[in-house]
């Protein structure tokens, strides 16, 4: 039995090695739900605490694939969690991506469903710190997809990524 308990913190202490900030809570992307309704003013969704944590732990050769994966796998865990549809948060999420397989230039680190132009949608907020070499906390991309269409029905963030 010690053995066993041994061996698995051994696996954990690992996987916190070679992640490293992905493992921490801290750095964990935020999945909530709410009765917010954005239509008037949508750039008020509060996702700057979480992303100026992903600012601070990641720079721009993190932003790869294999992360974007990581994280949009636990926000749909976290939906699931919740009692949301994983698979439609996950839809939401690679409908803001025009090309998914190729190096993406930022990272998802929020998701909140509410509410806007009286749809339900998904209001995801992703980080872009650091991916053209700056550090400046201001770049980040904001999309608001319907959950039933997939259609982003509005975007603002610090570049233009159409």
């Amino acid at each position: 039995m010690k053995r066993k308990h041994f061996t698995y913190a051994l696996v954990c202490c690992l996987i916190t090695l070679v992640y490293g900030c992905t493992s921490i809570p801290e750095c964990d992307p935020v999945v909530i739900v709410t009765n917010t309704d954005y239509t008037s003013d949508p750039e008020t969704v509060p996702f700057t605490a979480i992303h100026e944590v992903f600012a601070e732990n990641y720079a721009g050769e993190d932003l790869s694939i294999a992360l974007r994966d990581e994280l949009i796998a636990r926000m749909q865990e976290k939906a699931e969690n919740i009692n949301e549809d994983p698979d439609v948060l996950y839809q939401c999420i690679r409908a803001t991506y025009q090309e998914w397989n190729e190096r993406p230039n930022r990272v998802p680190c929020y998701a909140e469903k509410c509410v806007y132009q009286d749809q339900s949608v998904w209001v995801i907020a992703f980080n872009r710190v650091n991916s053209f070499d700056e550090t400046a906390a201001e770049h980040f991309d904001l999309y608001f997809v319907s959950y039933s269409s997939y259609d982003t029905l509005y975007h603002t963030g610090c570049f233009s990524t159409d």
